[in-house]
């Protein structure tokens, strides 16, 4: 658990520890201890690597290597049994009267006062049919649009973005919306980012993690899977949860879901602040000559100025930058 954080989760853990009777370990760490994991992240990836839940993910496999060689991890259910906002999203961008005002839309959530409201106005950005999965993936983490990467990126070293394919396409039955979405999510995020992750920030302490629900015949039973008995009356999970709950007591989770990350928005605001100096000035993006350092400094001034949640595509530059300073590039 995180001392100053206010999810932390540890007494819950306690308590479904206590009920099952199972050994418990129990580690409470500073901010500091993360912030600490910092520069090891970046040298430990060997890329730029940007998601910050690398920090946690290693400092808990450090903790967690001084009584066990190896562990279990729940990778896959979100993906599998769909647990997150994505597939919400999903659904609404693909209703009737949404896709007929997407634009009006988006013009008023922008004129909203509120933060939150203005971050909801991306999801609304006008995009081509073969990319709504990727701009809803992205914008619902707080990284940059397809749009932003064109406009950030110096014309020398526009990425290539892919271009998404047709699940649709072959197989025996229509996929709804969230269900395409959750395949993108398969195919792509689980792939490329959890099981990366969590694959290197435990190896570095030579621990040992499976993943018992990606079990190719759990896989393949979830693909098959009614998509009434993954989110049933807004209850995501619904499965799972059920089979839970012969065993925990359903009280012990009536809870919001909490992603397994850090506060980086209130620490790039306040002690890691000198990241965006030191990784993400004009000067170091005239160095690597990768983006276009005027504008990642209006991003860095919006984020000052109240639209917190644009320190993910703030983190995506230092990270990038550190990257390759560490490498020596």
């Amino acid at each position: 658990g995180f001392k100053e954080s206010e999810k932390n989760e540890s007494d819950f853990a306690r308590a479904v520890s206590k009920h099952l009777q199972t050994h418990h370990h129990e580690f409470m760490v500073s901010e500091n201890d993360a912030k600490g994991m910092l520069l090891q992240m970046f040298t430990a990836f060997e890329e730029p690597f940007a998601d910050s839940s690398a920090i946690p993910t290693m400092l808990v496999s450090k903790l967690a290597r001084q009584h066990v060689t190896m562990t279990l991890s729940g990778d896959g259910g979100d993906e599998l049994f769909m647990g997150y906002g994505f597939y919400n999203w999903a659904k609404r961008m693909n209703h009737p009267l949404v896709k007929m005002l997407r634009s009006p839309m988006g013009a008023l959530f922008r004129a909203h006062p509120s933060s939150r409201v203005k971050r909801a106005a991306h999801h609304f950005e006008k995009v081509a049919a073969q990319k709504s999965m990727s701009h809803i993936f992205s914008q619902e983490i707080y990284y940059y649009s397809n749009h932003e990467i064109e406009r950030i990126f110096l014309p020398q070293n526009t990425p290539h973005l892919f271009e998404e394919p047709h699940f649709n396409a072959g197989f025996p039955r229509h996929l709804n919306p969230q269900e395409q979405q959750a395949l993108f999510d398969i195919r792509y995020y689980l792939k490329d980012d959890l099981l990366c992750k969590v694959d290197r920030a435990t190896m570095q302490y030579s621990l040992e993690t499976r993943v018992p629900l990606l079990d190719y015949r759990i896989v393949e039973f979830a693909l098959n899977l009614d998509h009434s008995l993954k989110i049933k009356n807004g209850a995501s999970k619904y499965l799972l949860k059920k089979i839970l709950f012969n065993y925990v007591p359903q009280s012990m989770f009536n809870r919001p879901k909490w992603g397994f990350g850090i506060p980086l928005d209130k620490w790039l605001a306040g002690d890691l602040s000198y990241l965006m100096d030191t990784y993400a000035s004009s000067s170091v993006c005239e160095k690597y000559g990768l983006v276009d350092g005027n504008k990642i400094q209006k991003y860095i001034a919006e984020f000052k100025s109240g639209r917190t949640y644009y320190y993910n595509r703030i983190w995506q530059i230092i990270v990038l930058h550190a990257t390759l300073e560490q490498l020596d590039f």
